[in-house]
């Protein structure tokens, strides 16, 4: 609701005559010890509603034009600045009379709804423009009715709480609460009209307070004295006959079972009247799980707002909906919430199977309650939230949600655009339900490592040793057995390196055979069997942290983990030829084998690889 306060100077001024060609008041020089005097004080003349301000803070207020001899301070910048920035529509100004000084200024009459505050105020040189301490306001946004949902646009009325509080709830008013001066209520007790049916025509949000306001008609009376302007949370939907394939869910007060707090409609395709909605089943009435699904999102979503819930039935609560025929209703009692604050909204965290998981109360200082914590976008059918309020919100629910094993949404800790809607249009001082999701686990590969060893074990499903084996000659050089898989070594091989240590000066025979066995105890340290072992079952939440004692704990308790075991390798000895011209003989050790154990684990995060260190008792 917004004037043009030029306009209404210009139709002041120049009925006097006081407008110059240009629309301006010239300056007059006056002297330093001379007092400006008042040369036009006339009534503003335009439609009051145009002639809404607000106050600057830059200039203060005064009980006369402030260069008047006598002038006083009624208020200061300081406590103009607060009405400035108030949220309260109490604190709207209307500007009723302007005065031009013989120096060329402007000044308005004002005064604040409440009445708190009256007094002149500086507005500048000129009438042709609007400058010093007041600028053009507007107390009330008029929004289209796409702000509000199809539903809500189509649906039927009641006022919630009849009576005569004058609360912005209770009764109607000519235009939203103190959005106009003077303009108040429409009726001052709604009892009458308890049972008058209502639909919306007009909607809009209070500029201090962002608060939903709607403009009802009562559909059997077009000049009902109750006609007029309410907040929306102070309605709550009519009682329609119910249609014969549907029920009708009505969620009542708990002190009070006549008092209908909300009510939600299920509808089934080819449903006949007076037939049962659910069915009998092993000595009980119930319903299905996709039903009961569907009925607990409609209750929450037509709670959210207020101070009720029902966030889970009872076996008896859905005995009763099971046993309601279809074309009737039943009344299922709605739980008084614990208190939420004004300046808070409650978000209920609702897991994938329908029940809360927990709630956390989101505050805003300097909010009214029963205003919006957000607002409708233009040419967006999904509500915003202010800025700076999500990510304030997303780090206090991902707070809350810690250690549950839920999130936000899946591989994401932010609000998507259906939960900023859902938040957005809750008002303070009642709940919104948001969908949460389990965290999506990740897994940590097990790399299995050999204490002090540059590189990782290497599995395999081969019952003996494949891993390369390599033996030095006695002068260091290579040998036949020089990176040969250790299943591919034959005695030949074998008998050479011990031939060759045998004729070496300062050798024996036996050294060769240290020397074959020592390679092929050091190859199998290399290698373990992977039959039966999953390296691919450590899983937790997505990058969450895990210690040492983490890991050791879960290898402990996995003993196809704990212990490994390496594939069998060969062993030789040697017995000398009594000829000592001769070659002796090679023997072969076929069942020998080396054991890991394991001994720690790192620190780490899930979804990267864990290295775990074994120690062998060879």
């Amino acid at each position: 609701m917004r004037f043009d306060l030029k306009r209404s100077l210009f139709v002041s001024l120049a009925a006097l005559g006081f407008i110059a060609a240009a629309g301006t008041v010239n300056a007059q020089t006056a002297s330093a010890k001379t007092y400006a005097h008042v040369i036009s004080n006339e009534k503003m003349t335009t439609l009051p509603q145009n002639r809404n301000v607000n106050f600057t803070g830059s200039n203060a207020l005064y009980n006369k034009a402030g260069t008047l001899k006598g002038a006083k301070v009624v208020a200061s910048r300081t406590t103009l600045n607060k009405i400035k920035n108030s949220q309260s529509s109490t604190n709207n100004v209307r500007a009723y009379q302007v005065a031009v000084t013989n120096r060329g200024s402007v000044y308005y009459k004002v005064v604040t709804y409440d009445g708190a505050y009256r007094g002149w105020i500086y507005g500048g040189k000129s009438v042709a423009s609007i400058a010093g301490g007041v600028t053009q306001y507007t107390t009330f946004k008029n929004q289209g009715l796409s702000t509000l949902t199809a539903a809500q646009q189509s649906a039927t009325y009641k006022i919630a709480n009849p009576g005569t509080a004058n609360n912005g709830t209770t009764v109607t008013y000519k235009q939203p609460a103190w959005t106009q001066y003077k303009v108040g209520r429409a009726i001052t007790d709604s009892t009458p009209y308890a049972s008058s049916i209502f639909k919306i025509d007009q909607v809009g949000t209070r500029t201090r307070e962002n608060d939903q306001w709607v403009h009802i008609y009562d559909v059997n009376n077009a000049n009902s004295p109750a006609n007029g302007w309410i907040l929306m949370s102070g309605l709550t939907q009519a009682q329609a006959p119910v249609a014969d394939n549907a029920i009708q869910i009505n969620l009542v007060d708990p002190s009070n079972n006549s008092t209908i707090v909300k009510s939600v409609t299920i509808t089934r395709s080819g449903a006949t009247k007076g037939t049962n909605f659910g069915y009998y089943s092993n000595g009980g009435w119930t319903i299905s799980q996709s039903d009961l699904a569907s009925i607990q999102n409609q209750i929450r979503a037509a709670l959210s707002g207020t101070n009720y819930s029902l966030d889970s039935l009872t076996t008896a609560q859905i005995a009763q909906i099971a046993q309601t025929n279809f074309g009737s209703s039943t009344n299922l009692v709605a739980n008084k919430i614990a208190t939420i604050a004004d300046n808070a909204v409650r978000i209920n965290l609702v897991k994938p199977d329908g029940t809360i998981l927990k709630y956390t109360d989101w505050s805003k200082s300097g909010v009214a309650k029963g205003s919006n914590v957000g607002f409708s976008a233009s040419g967006n059918t999904l509500w915003s939230l202010y800025s700076g309020d999500q990510s304030s919100m997303e780090s206090q629910i991902n707070s809350a949600l810690s250690g549950t094993n839920f999130q936000l949404n899946t591989n994401s800790n932010t609000l998507n655009s259906t939960q900023m809607d859902a938040i957005a249009r809750g008002t303070y001082g009642g709940q919104v339900y948001i969908n949460v999701v389990p965290v999506s686990n990740a897994t940590s590969p097990i790399v299995p490592r050999l204490v002090g060893a540059s590189q990782a074990l290497k599995g395999t499903d081969s019952a003996s040793l494949t891993a390369p084996v390599t033996v030095a000659g006695p002068d260091g050089k290579a040998t036949a057995i020089n990176g040969t898989p250790a299943d591919k070594v034959t005695t030949a091989d074998v008998l050479g390196v011990i031939t060759a240590y045998a004729a070496y000066t300062g050798k024996t025979a036996q050294d060769g055979v240290n020397a074959v066995n020592t390679a092929f105890k050091t190859a199998a340290k290399t290698q373990y069997l992977n039959t039966n072992v999953n390296l691919n079952g450590y899983t937790g939440a997505s990058g969450a942290s895990f210690g040492t004692f983490d890991i050791g704990g879960y290898i402990s308790n996995q003993p196809n983990l704990k212990f490994l075991k390496s594939p069998s390798f060969n062993s030789y000895s040697y017995t000398p030829n009594s000829d000592p011209t001769k070659q002796g003989t090679v023997d072969t050790s076929t069942d020998n084998s080396i054991s890991f154990v394991f001994l720690y684990g790192d620190n780490g995060k899930f979804g990267s690889p864990v290295n775990v260190y074994y120690y062998t008792l060879d």
